[in-house]
């Protein structure tokens, strides 16, 4: 009878899980289609097509945590509703029992969270950041800085960043290394590069080097054409957000030998790990609220499930920026949401009546 009794619930709880999954994509695609409707002029009706179905793999990891919160809460409550857990309770089985193909539940959503963020995301982030950049729009989603950029200017001459800023539009610590017939011929080193338009950017503290007349001078600001724009570089560069996780792991590994940065590299890969494990956490909190439901009323479950999912998505997001900004650590910047939530869900989880 056990093994029926969570085929049951475990059936229940994955056909609410789908609903709201597929109802939550297709609002958010619908959304992304009107407010990028000009790209089709642009690009095409396949391309902003292309460009949807490239951000949904996005917005499939963020939704999971949601569907598996309501999927537990609505199934819960429906077998609360009908007194189908009530009779449970009469038969020896306990609240946490009957509710233990929930939590399965969350579990493998944690597993396909993590599947998703490994595999369809990354291509899909960059397939679509291909897109927007190509149709000239801004890309919300970008990284905040890019370390090590290396390219060649109109002139064929070498450029090095040392880092990057693309929504700031400059680049710090620059290096251009000029060549003629493979052999280098001059240098310029400035502290700073301002992208202005057309490919022009402006170089401020500047030192140049001449190798053939061997001087050098020092120049407050020099305007350069590289001939080439911010939003071309982006799509030389990675996108931490749609990098993989061991992708993120061996870039963070790589940089950090270098010298370089890494902070928000490593705030986004434990931020991609604590969402991962977000619908378990979500399973759990969403057993106690199920489980009660005061006289049955319907609209309560939606109401209080929608202020849970504004409260955790305002705590991961305040913790994030914090993390960020290098006001906290990156691990606890990411995972300090999941264990206070964490905790308040078992420490609900342990007052429901058994």
């Amino acid at each position: 009878m056990i093994k029926k009794l969570d085929r049951y619930v475990f059936s229940e709880g994955v056909k609410f899980f789908f609903l709201t999954l597929t109802t939550f994509l297709t609002l958010f695609a619908v959304i992304d289609f009107v407010s990028h409707f000009n790209m089709v002029s642009k690009v095409g009706a396949s391309g902003a097509a292309a460009y949807i179905l490239g951000r949904l793999p996005l917005y499939g990891v963020r939704v999971i945590p949601i569907a598996t919160l309501i999927a537990t809460m609505v199934t819960l409550s429906r077998f609360s509703e009908t007194s189908e857990l009530t009779v449970a309770r009469a038969l020896g089985i306990s609240t946490y029992r009957f509710s233990a193909p929930l939590v399965i539940l969350g579990v493998l959503a944690s597993v396909a969270s993590v599947a998703v963020q490994e595999t369809l995301l990354p291509a899909g982030l960059k397939r679509a950041t291909e897109i927007a950049l190509k149709a000239g729009e801004e890309v919300t989603n970008g990284p905040q800085k890019v370390p090590g950029v290396w390219f060649k200017d109109r002139a064929g001459d070498f450029v090095f960043f040392w880092e990057l800023l693309p929504k700031n539009k400059r680049a710090e610590r620059v290096s251009i290394i000029k060549v003629k017939d493979f052999s280098p011929t001059g240098r310029i080193d400035a502290e700073e590069a301002i992208y202005e338009d057309g490919g022009r950017w402006l170089l401020r503290e500047v030192f140049v080097r001449d190798f053939k007349e061997l001087k050098s001078t020092e120049k407050e600001m020099l305007p350069i054409n590289l001939g080439v724009s911010v939003k071309e570089l982006l799509l030389s560069v990675n996108n931490p957000e749609a990098m993989g996780l061991l992708e993120l792991f061996l870039t963070i590994k790589r940089l950090s030998k270098l010298n370089y940065d890494t902070n928000y590299l490593r705030v986004e890969l434990y931020s991609k790990l604590a969402l991962g494990l977000l619908p378990v956490i979500t399973a759990i909190i969403g057993i106690p609220f199920g489980v009660y439901n005061p006289r049955n009323k319907k609209g309560y479950t939606v109401l209080l499930a929608a202020i849970i999912v504004v409260s955790m998505w305002i705590t991961v997001s305040l913790f994030l920026s914090l993390g960020k900004s290098e006001v906290l650590p990156p691990l606890y910047a990411a995972f300090a949401p999941l264990l206070l939530f964490g905790a308040v869900g078992l420490f609900l989880l342990g007052r429901v009546e058994s």
